[in-house]
This record gives C-alpha cells, sequence and structure tokens, in this order.
C-alpha cells in the first residue's frame, strides 16, 4: 500500500477491472473511498489492487481484496504485501468474494481456500 503513488497512474487498470467485476462503481467512485480511507490503493510496475477493511460477524477484521487489474507478474507481489501489512495489523485474514472463477487457481496456490463463494486466507 503506498498513498504517495498518485491513483492516477493505474486509471486504465482500476476501469478495466471495475469492468470486468460486473460492479456498478465508477472510477471515481473508487478514487473517493481511497481519498476518504474507506478503501486501500495498492499499486504495483503494471497493476494495482483496492482493499477495503473487512469486520466479520465474530469481530475478525482482515482485507477484502475489491478490485484487482493489470499484470498477473504483480499479483504475487501485491498478495504477498498484503499479506504482512494484515500480520503488521494485527488482522488474520484476506478475503475476496463474487470474484471471477479465474482467480480460485491462482489464489489457492497462495493458500487461500473457498468458502462458499469467497476465498479467504488466514494467519
Amino acid at each position: 500500500m503506498d498513498s504517495s503513488v498518485n491513483i492516477e497512474n493505474h486509471k486504465e487498470q482500476i476501469v478495466n477491472a471495475l469492468a470486468r467485476s460486473g460492479h456498478k462503481h465508477t472510477f471515481d467512485d473508487v478514487v473517493k473511498a481511497v481519498a476518504n480511507n474507506e478503501a486501500q490503493y495498492w499499486p504495483a510496475n503494471k497493476s494495482a489492487a483496492i482493499t477495503q477493511v473487512a469486520k466479520k460477524s465474530d469481530g475478525t477484521v482482515g482485507l477484502n481484496v475489491w478490485l484487482y487489474g493489470g499484470d498477473l507478474k504483480d499479483f504475487y507481489l501485491l498478495v504477498n504485501a498484503a499479506k504482512k501489512h494484515v500480520k503488521d495489523l494485527g488482522s488474520n485474514f484476506i478475503m475476496t468474494f463474487d470474484h471471477r472463477k479465474g482467480w480460485n487457481r491462482l489464489l489457492k496456490k497462495l493458500g487461500f481456500v473457498e468458502h462458499g463463494k469467497t476465498l479467504i486466507w488466514r494467519l
């Protein structure tokens, strides 16, 4: 996560991720969420991820991966950075839901497990 990088640098990747996700949100919605600390922007070379702090009903806190767009070579670096961030926060999970089916294979390689429509990684 790096707030010093301008989110406009990854507008194309974020817009493409929004289009593929089926979300009704716009790029401006994402920019506002990041500016209001409702979401986190994770820039990489040719990619970007957007996460949100997630609070589960059992009181545990972690990250929800809202969007990812760009080069898959950056994907693994971003997931590892997010895992470290979760540990540093004292949190214990990263999850994504309503994702495209292709993410299952990639995320399972990184220790995520399927739970209904959710993929989740726990410490």
